[in-house]
């Protein structure tokens, strides 16, 4: 089956800049990915205890001396507390902006289907749609964690031994299977999405709906998730660009302090840090857009490979009835 790459890109990006309501929905779509890793060890003891008296012998500016001298006098049991309360919150809070994601998946393929067919979208249809696949979506999000983890793990253990054994060789074919394996699986679980939200199946259903489209379909898949992916690195580094100049502000505004040879540069470091606020604007901004964008992608494709005929059906089954005009 031939797919119009062209056709499918530009009606995404269409779609995306017209109905500006659905960058919402990118915004908490987004929230779900990514996530910084964390380096234990409890009994870690640095070399170097940084103390009030290197403080007030700092070229820092009166006010943050007082300030960092009071934070070194607090009892190190309080900084546990304060430690604990703060990785609660961000627990909470990370449970919360991911279920947040899992609605505006949701409601973002839900509204782009619903703005294609019907030409308009509203934050209540797209905020519906996404609490109607909610519970679809979220036990499709805890299988991809579980079996991501099980594959991870059947991996390692056989890797570790063969690179081993082979001195580092068994590495390198072991992280090209990685990399396939979890293309397969990234491509097979999107495509769940799009049969829970497009077709309106259950989770066993949309399991098998979804093998079967990228069997048949895994080569455009494939093309379509390279397209992407070459486009986010594109994205990403313009908005690398983008931040350029408040980095670079920041870091000299801190220089001095760092190389010691004179006080902190505070204009400089106003200066950068409101570059850096906007940095930030613009980049939630721009993301959102892509967000959109692929989602839509991903959307024209999948309706192309369940064909025009299903695609009517669906999209009669699932759009409100026409007005009948009274006599």
């Amino acid at each position: 089956m031939s797919i119009n790459y062209s056709s499918i890109l530009s009606r995404a990006w269409t779609i995306a800049w017209k109905y500006k309501v659905l960058w919402v929905f990118g915004f908490l779509a987004m929230l779900g990915g990514g996530g910084a890793g964390w380096n234990g060890g409890a009994n870690f003891q640095p070399a170097y205890n940084y103390g009030s008296n290197d403080i007030n012998n700092s070229n820092l500016p009166p006010a943050w001396k007082s300030f960092f001298t009071q934070l070194s006098q607090i009892n190190i049991n309080t900084w546990i507390d304060i430690a604990v309360g703060v990785l609660c919150c961000l627990f909470l809070l990370a449970v919360i902006l991911w279920v947040l994601s899992v609605i505006g998946r949701g409601g973002l393929i839900g509204g782009i289907v619903k703005a294609d067919a019907a030409g308009n979208i509203t934050f209540r249809e797209a905020w519906g749609m996404g609490l109607r696949s909610f519970w679809r979506l979220l036990a499709l999000r805890l299988l991809d964690i579980a079996l991501g983890i099980a594959v991870a793990i059947v991996l390692f253990l056989p890797g570790a031994i063969l690179g081993v054994l082979t001195c580092g060789i068994g590495f390198i074919p072991l992280c090209c299977g990685a990399i396939i394996i979890g293309v397969g699986l990234r491509l097979w679980f999107r495509l769940m999405d799009y049969a829970v939200v497009v077709e309106n199946h259950r989770v066993g259903e949309a399991i098998g709906r979804a093998w079967n489209i990228l069997r048949d379909h895994v080569g455009p898949a494939v093309i379509l998730y390279l397209i992407l992916w070459a486009v986010s690195l594109g994205v990403g580094f313009v908005l690398l660009i983008l931040f350029a100049p408040a980095g670079v502000l920041i870091f000299l505004s801190v220089l001095p302090l760092i190389s010691q040879t004179g006080a902190l540069n505070v204009a400089l470091l106003v200066i950068g840090l409101i570059l850096l606020v906007l940095f930030m604007l613009v980049s939630v901004v721009v993301n959102s857009i892509y967000t959109v964008w692929e989602a839509g992608v991903w959307t024209f494709a999948y309706q192309a490979f369940i064909g025009p005929q299903q695609l009517a059906v669906i999209t009669a089954a699932n759009l409100p009835p026409a007005p009948v005009s009274k006599p």
